[in-house]
């Protein structure tokens, strides 16, 4: 296989997630915060899906597309995993609870994007 032909299936399996993505944001659009972050993370995820289907041994156009498709799931889980312990470990350092009730707060952009799938 042609490495343009790789790295493009890379690329398209990577943004492949976005789809789910998109749609959950859809669902409840008042949480969630559309910024140019949001798109140069999209846009990072998808050439760095075209990447690694380079480095990876894809030998298939299956297999590009596979592994560009689980680069941001991979990503996502473990950034979202490190955000949830640092936002544990402050939570537990704080002094009075947490306001309850009322509208629901809006994400910040990088949880917004992280929490759409």
């Amino acid at each position: 296989m042609h490495s343009s032909v790789v790295f493009s299936l890379g690329i398209v399996g990577a943004l492949a997630p976005e789809i789910v993505r998109l749609y959950g944001i859809r669902e409840d659009p008042a949480r969630f915060t559309w910024s140019w972050f949001y798109l140069v993370v999209t846009a990072a995820f998808a050439a760095l899906g075209g990447v690694l289907a380079l480095v990876m041994p894809a030998t298939t156009y299956w297999g590009a597309l596979y592994v560009g498709a689980s680069t941001p799931v991979l990503v996502n889980s473990l950034v979202r995993k490190g955000r949830q312990a640092s936002q544990q470990q402050l939570r537990s350092g704080e002094s009075t609870p947490p306001p309850y009730g009322g509208a629901p707060a809006r994400y910040a952009p990088v949880d917004s994007y992280l929490n759409g799938l």
